[in-house]
């Protein structure tokens, strides 16, 4: 088994929808009214089958063929209306609809490659939608404490690591290992990372036609600093004459 084999097979166990990220989608989509989503970097499917349930129309896209599969299975099994496909967040010509919210989630914007390709995405991605929610890890946080570690995850199954190794050139390698226990097998792999900070993400946000709403720093709803897990933020679209 390969490491992002059983990454897929294992997702919603190492990450199982919890009731503050729960609770906060529904306010979310609520109160701004949201009808209809585009989930980028949907993985297993969990936060867009969440929001289907409330009766919001839903599309789902992922980089990965395994995680795609995984989300129409459950999409199936539980008779949602939630819909997913093969999609990266770099290309998404393929997607000819336009959704009232974009959301992504998950840290899936750290893998772009820097700035420009930062702005490219989010410039993308108000081509598809209105709204806009996303949710990255406060790189701010571990730059500035030079984090090298976050908090194992231990399953009934398996433990799963997660460690930095910050690079000279800013960016950062995001090892990740899997053990099983039982069976004694390790698997890993690596990512590169561009560690988004706040400043960043607001600064590319404002360039490419975007108006930062709200700014959390957990899915508790608390405000948002330097020492905060999570960098959470929506934003609207902002019309093209602003702009100028």
């Amino acid at each position: 088994m390969d490491f992002y084999h059983a990454l897929s097979e294992y997702y919603d166990e190492i990450f199982p929808l919890k009731g503050p990220q729960k609770t906060f989608l529904q306010d979310y989509l609520r109160q701004e009214s949201v009808s209809s989503v585009l989930d980028i970097g949907c993985g297993t499917g969990t936060f867009a089958l969440e929001m289907s349930q409330t009766g919001v129309q839903v599309l789902g896209v992922d980089l990965s063929d395994e995680m795609i599969e995984i989300s129409k299975i459950k999409a199936q099994k539980t008779a949602s209306s939630a819909s997913f496909s093969v999609a990266d967040m770099r290309d998404l010509s393929s997607i000819n609809e336009r959704f009232d919210g974009i959301v992504c989630l998950g840290n899936t914007l750290a893998h772009v490659s820097g700035e420009i390709e930062l702005k490219q995405v989010l410039a993308q991605f108000r081509e598809k939608g209105d709204r806009l929610l996303l949710q990255i890890v406060n790189y701010d946080r571990i730059l500035a404490q030079q984090i090298k570690e976050l908090p194992f995850i231990k399953t009934e199954h398996l433990f799963f690591y997660r460690l930095y190794t910050h690079r000279a050139d800013g960016k950062l390698d995001f090892a990740m290992k899997i053990e099983f226990p039982a069976t004694r097998q390790v698997v890993s792999g690596v990512n590169i990372l561009f560690p988004i900070t706040c400043d960043i993400l607001k600064n590319a946000l404002m360039d490419t036609g975007w108006e930062v709403s709200k700014l959390w720093g957990n899915f508790e709803r608390k405000p948002w600093t330097v020492d905060s897990p999570a960098t959470i933020l929506s934003a609207k679209r902002i019309p093209l004459t602003y702009l100028k």
